[in-house]
């Protein structure tokens, strides 16, 4: 099963989805999950995400795996990926310019730079931050990402705009979908869409909810791709 923002789907340049969680959908199920977006195979292009500000514009495909968070192109005939399980899947597109980006915003992506560092490779590329179009995939919402004191250092803001307290002395509840719309409309993004899919509580892998689980490892990711055709 997949998501899709309703504003992107508009365009009929554009094809994008956020798939549910799925140990094999970037192994034996990669071509289905691609026909299922956009009606044919397509390569993926995704990256070995380390939660930085690297962001690689993609002009022809490859074997090699980059380290990264973000990815650009203006090119036709493959998709951008990136997987996520509880971190903020950003995709966007510039319908003028047909530009596609696609970044891995977890908090401390986002408070490094992810996504200026996206919007700024996307302009070099051809388009403009006022024609461009954000989409925030699932993510984990606020009510479930309880954080420790150390993030008030972290978060720069009024502690209303961001957090609410917990019952757990010295710990918080951080409103991450809020902290990467917000820095986005700060980067001059006028067109902002957020798809308000909750990873803990739905059909979306969530790291905190399988580790409340009791579980070790996460056995699954989300992947959120987009596609010029």
């Amino acid at each position: 099963m997949k998501l899709e923002c309703p504003y992107l789907s508009k365009f009929p340049s554009l094809k994008h989805a956020f798939f549910e969680a799925d140990p094999e959908i970037l192994v034996s199920k990669l071509d289905r999950a691609m026909q299922a977006m956009a009606g044919r195979p397509l390569p993926l292009v995704t990256l070995k995400q380390i939660h930085s500000n690297k962001v690689f514009t993609v002009n022809e495909l490859s074997d090699e795996r980059k380290e990264g968070d973000g990815l650009v192109t203006n090119i036709k005939g493959f998709a951008l990926g990136i997987v996520t399980a509880d971190c903020g899947p950003v995709l966007l597109y510039d319908p003028k310019a047909n530009v596609i980006g696609a970044c891995h915003a977890g908090w401390r992506g986002a408070q490094g730079g992810i996504l200026q560092a996206t919007l700024d490779a996307m302009e070099e590329i051809g388009a403009k931050r006022p024609q461009i179009h954000a989409t925030l995939g699932p993510t984990i919402q606020q009510k479930n990402y309880e954080v420790g004191p150390e993030f008030l250092d972290f978060i720069q803001g009024s502690y209303d705009t961001y957090f609410y307290p917990s019952d757990r002395q010295g710990h918080h509840y951080f409103n991450l979908p809020h902290y990467i719309c917000q820095q986005l409309r700060e980067e001059g993004i006028a067109h902002i869409h957020d798809i308000r899919c909750n990873t803990f509580s739905g059909n979306f892998a969530s790291r905190r909810r399988y580790l409340s689980d009791g579980n070790k490892e996460i056995s699954a990711t989300n992947l959120s791709a987009i596609a010029i055709v």
